[in-house]
């Protein structure tokens, strides 16, 4: 039987030499001439054509390019509101309501959106600020602002004052004065009184200190509270004490300076502090009358131990820890980041920050300043020297 055909496939060939990746089937038709049987007793007649259609599905790629615009959605309009990051400080349904003060506040100061989140945690808080940069403004402690800085470069905006009038925290170190402990060196070996084992400035700091000046402890007593630890000295069941420093307030409001002015400048005086009839220990007199009025924490046992001050003396003051701090994603707008550090401390300056931030159960905060990332190299002393994990977080 002899069959010829008639193909169609050369141009279907030639177009899958030059194929691209997308494929798409098409149905090529051949077409088939078959001849009529032959027998021996017969000639063979001349062949009739006919024609058989046979449909093929052939794969030929073909290339699809496409162009998609997108528009982001901006910063701060109410279908991408600015985030602002709450750590649990509070009772969430506290901090659900007393913030909304603050957010009317930056929406008319700034013509943007924003919107609260609380967090179960800090370290919630920071992977927000890590994993959304451009959107996110986070109320963290100093600690919490040191570890995102180094995780992904959070930047600090302000920092918060409370009602001593500082934006940071500071332990010392008190002794008797007949002890001869003059120097940290004098403190080997001795007997510490610890008021708080989760303290940044009372005790995370000086254990880094001691380490760094390879000077060995000899016990620590674990005790509940400042006062604790300024009776233990005095009363000789510890050869010194940490506990928490804040400086005189000087004559006539001048300013005490930190790393210049003696911790008991009033020491000066030579005369020995009483108790003013509204409860504040003074030295001479109220600073608007020339005199210093005493702060530190020896004055918490005053009434009943009033030789307290001519018994003990500080021997040094440990580093400045920075108050709470609030924060920007490394990525949030610069425009933007100036209008709400600018309009912040007007806030909280203002009277609506008595139901908000600056209430009692919520931060308890009377002012906001710029701050610079040096201010809390102490902190990260303290994790280099002790190699704290970074989920540990211990009160400030």
């Amino acid at each position: 039987m002899a069959r010829s055909w008639l193909i169609g496939l050369v141009g279907v060939l030639m177009v899958l030499v030059a194929c691209q990746p997308n494929v798409v089937l098409v149905e090529v038709t051949r077409v088939v001439e078959s001849a009529g049987e032959e027998t021996a007793v017969s000639p063979a007649p001349s062949p009739t054509p006919q024609v058989i259609t046979i449909t093929h599905t052939v794969p030929i790629t073909t290339e699809v390019i496409m162009e998609v615009t997108v528009t982001p959605v901006p910063l701060g309009t109410n279908g991408r509101p600015v985030q602002l990051l709450f750590p649990p400080v509070a009772n969430s349904t506290v901090i659900s309501t007393r913030s909304q003060a603050l957010v009317r506040f930056l929406q008319e100061r700034t013509g943007r959106q924003f919107e609260i989140g609380i967090l179960d945690s800090e370290q919630d808080v920071i992977e927000l600020l890590c994993t959304a940069p451009q959107d996110t403004i986070g109320f963290l402690s100093a600690l919490g602002y040191v570890l995102a800085h180094e995780r992904c470069a959070v930047q600090a905006g302000l920092v918060a004052a409370h009602a001593d009038g500082l934006t940071w925290q500071a332990g010392m170190i008190v002794t008797r004065r007949d002890s001869r402990i003059t120097t940290l060196a004098d403190l080997a070996d001795k007997t510490w009184a610890i008021p708080d084992t989760n303290s940044l400035p009372n005790y995370f700091y000086f254990e880094a200190l001691f380490q760094a000046e390879n000077i060995p402890i000899g016990n620590r007593l674990e005790l509940s509270g400042d006062s604790s630890a300024m009776l233990a000295v005095y009363n000789g069941e510890a050869d010194f004490a940490t506990g928490t420093f804040v400086p005189p307030i000087m004559p006539n409001n001048e300013p005490w300076v930190f790393g210049e002015d003696s911790p008991e400048i009033w020491r000066r005086l030579g005369i020995p502090p009483t108790r003013s009839p509204i409860g504040y220990v003074l030295v001479l007199a109220e600073p608007e009358f020339g005199g210093y009025r005493v702060r530190d924490a020896r004055s918490g046992v005053f009434d009943t131990t009033p030789e307290i001050f001519n018994q003990t003396q500080i021997l040094t003051l440990g580093a400045q820890i920075p108050n709470e701090t609030i924060v920007l994603g490394a990525d949030f707008p610069l425009g933007l980041a100036r209008e709400v550090l600018d309009a912040l401390p007007e806030f909280v300056a203002s009277e609506s920050c008595g139901a908000s931030l600056c209430s009692a159960d919520f931060y308890g905060w009377t002012a906001v300043s710029p701050v610079e990332d040096s201010f809390y190299n102490a902190l990260r002393f303290i994790l280099d020297e002790l190699d704290l994990p970074a989920e540990a977080t211990p009160e400030e």
